[in-house]
């Protein structure tokens, strides 16, 4: 399988767990769900762009 579409199901799952166990409103699920999954999916490809020169 395709790295990136690992790390993005990986990022998806999280965030819903961690959606589902801080929040209890749908709003506040909503928002904390969106605010992970960018954070973990955009921050690790940045990181990973960022790590490429080196060996």
């Amino acid at each position: 399988m395709d790295h990136l579409f690992l790390m993005l199901w990986h990022a998806l799952l999280v965030s819903v767990f961690f959606a589902f166990l801080w929040r209890s409103t749908a709003e506040g699920r909503r928002r904390l769900f969106l605010k992970t999954f960018l954070v973990m999916s955009v921050g690790s490809t940045l990181l990973g762009w960022l790590m490429f020169p080196f060996p």
